[in-house]
């Protein structure tokens, strides 16, 4: 064998090797997996906006001899169990298809049982709008993205050769979790996005044109603030203040009006001091949650 010829067969032996080492590293990442995950998404109805996270834990549930994990619903800053609801349960088989069983809608007033996501798929296949068996999407694309230094497999998923959503592997819909693909499409798709997604306490996913996970709806008129359950005082205030209530307070969190959070700590009491010597000036809200749920106060620091 010639020094040519050589060459050409230890270059062609050498990318098989590394194609091969390459395609043994990867691993299917599956949205149903051990830990906890949060789900961060946004939807708009009829001029309303919802701000809605979703939580999924490692805890059984048998519906119709299926096991699912517990699938929550809450809109606090954090998950507790103890308020959050359970509204169903989530499941992947080994074909990569994720199953949704439990309530829908934006008042969770219907009822779902059926696939979500689905990798098995290649490119032409369809599948399945989630409240409508007689309308489908294809999958238009299949490629790969790189997000928190983790390669996945992204789905271009639409009809007639326009994209609606995206599925992305180990995180689900860009439109949000169990947001109405349907809906998507007839309005444009603006009504619904994926802001953040959580794994184990670890931000893996945040959408291109956002900077934070808080409430983007999170505004004075918005707030529920004639809770006489809860009081601060004083307010205005220049260096402290005093929130107290009916109820154990189990955590407080204060937001500037950009949403960024500012402040926060556990309490477990009925009342707490708080300096804010530290606040500028300006317009602030206060998240409180007890063990009845989660109150929005105005504050304003002179």
């Amino acid at each position: 064998m010639n020094k040519h010829v050589y060459n050409l067969v230890f270059g062609f032996m050498f990318t098989l090797l590394c194609f091969t080492t390459q395609a043994q590293e990867y691993s299917y990442i599956p949205i149903v997996k051990p830990g906890l995950q949060i789900w961060t998404c946004i939807a708009s109805s009829e001029g309303f906006h919802h701000y809605n996270r979703f939580a999924l834990t490692e805890e059984d549930t048998i519906m119709e001899n299926e096991t699912y994990k517990k699938l929550y619903f809450f809109t606090d800053s954090v998950f507790n169990p103890l308020t959050a609801e359970c509204i169903g349960g989530l499941r992947e088989n080994e074909q990569k298809q994720v199953f949704y069983k439990g309530k829908v809608g934006y008042n969770y007033e219907n009822w779902f049982n059926g696939r979500i996501c689905d990798f098995s798929l290649s490119i032409g296949d369809t599948f399945h709008l989630i409240f409508d068996n007689q309308l489908f999407f294809e999958v238009l694309d299949i490629d790969t993205v790189e997000i928190n230094g983790i390669q996945r497999i992204r789905m271009s998923m639409g009809i007639s050769n326009y994209e609606v959503l995206k599925f992305i592997e180990g995180i689900g819909n860009n439109f949000g979790l169990l947001f109405d693909n349907m809906m998507s499409f007839i309005t444009g798709g603006g009504n619904g996005k994926l802001l953040c997604y959580e794994h184990n306490g670890e931000l893996q996913y945040m959408a291109d044109d956002i900077s934070s996970c808080s409430n983007p709806y999170l505004s004075l008129e918005d707030m529920k603030i004639n809770d006489n359950s809860i009081t601060i005082y004083p307010n205005p205030a220049r260096s402290e203040i005093n929130i107290s209530s009916e109820s154990i307070i189990n955590s407080i969190e204060i937001y500037n009006t950009l949403g960024q959070k500012v402040y926060q700590t556990m309490v477990n009491n009925k009342s707490k001091n708080i300096d804010i010597n530290s606040l500028s000036k300006g317009i602030y809200i206060i998240g409180i949650t007890t063990d009845k749920g989660y109150i929005n106060k105005k504050l304003i620091v002179e």
